[in-house]
């Protein structure tokens, strides 16, 4: 390998360990996106449920009331025709028992009004409890867009990043001769992204953060491509 193309290859590295940070990043938004979406549709599709069986209960209270109150008007027209029948009566045994009649359908309608007020009652509290709950199912699915649309952005950021930085990966490494690059790649693969460590604090190798020999030191201030004794990068000083 050739001294004068060691830049050209730092940059190189510099770039193909900036992608592996940003795949792994896209990895990870991804992850997250994924569990977003997954955890919150879970909520939406509860709060929906919720409101669902809250609709079905207005619905069936609503139902009981209308029920009771075409009751109650059955049961006024009977009473009114109970009340004229007992002023055209003369028995006193027919009179007493239309006199029973009118009681019993009066305490009826008594005990339906009473009934249909509370269903009254029930159906407004909810009337209000449908409110909140569809309140917070909107808040709820504002919030899964917004927050969906901001990850999905970060996500294709991140794709055009890396897509770019592969790009300029590639055209880099088109104008580095082939026995160079493969030499540079056996040694990426096998130093974990890092073919090529600088000398760091003059004698400490940036790979394995180790003092390099004095021996092996001056051989690279003389320019020799010189591989690191401890971990096998090959050595540059700038």
């Amino acid at each position: 390998m050739r001294r004068e193309i060691i830049p050209s290859l730092l940059e190189i590295q510099e770039l193909v360990l900036q992608l592996r940070d940003y795949e792994k990043r896209l990895k990870n938004l991804e992850s997250e996106f994924e569990n977003y979406i997954n955890d919150n549709l879970k909520l939406i599709n509860e709060k929906e449920e919720e409101l669902k069986k809250i609709i079905d209960n207005f619905k069936l209270v609503k139902d009981q009331q209308k029920e009771k109150e075409d009751k109650v008007v059955i049961y006024r027209e009977k009473l009114s025709q109970e009340e004229k029948r007992s002023l055209t009566l003369k028995n006193p045994k027919e009179v007493m028992h239309v006199e029973k009649e009118i009681e019993n359908l009066k305490k009826q309608i008594n005990n339906l009004e009473d009934e249909i007020l509370n269903l009254m009652i029930q159906s407004e509290e909810i009337d209000s409890k449908k409110k909140d709950v569809t309140l917070e199912l909107q808040k709820l699915r504002e919030e899964f867009e917004n927050k969906k649309k901001i990850l999905e952005e970060e996500i294709n950021s991140l794709k055009e990043e890396i897509m770019n930085l592969a790009n300029d990966i590639s055209e880099k490494r088109s104008k580095i001769p082939e026995e160079d690059l493969i030499e540079f790649d056996n040694l990426l693969k096998s130093k974990n992204g890092r073919a090529i460590a600088r000398v760091i604090n003059k004698e400490i190798c940036e790979g394995c953060r180790l003092s390099i020999p004095k021996a092996v030191l001056e051989k690279v201030k003389k320019g020799d491509i010189v591989n690191c004794p401890n971990c096998g990068r090959i050595l540059w000083l700038e």
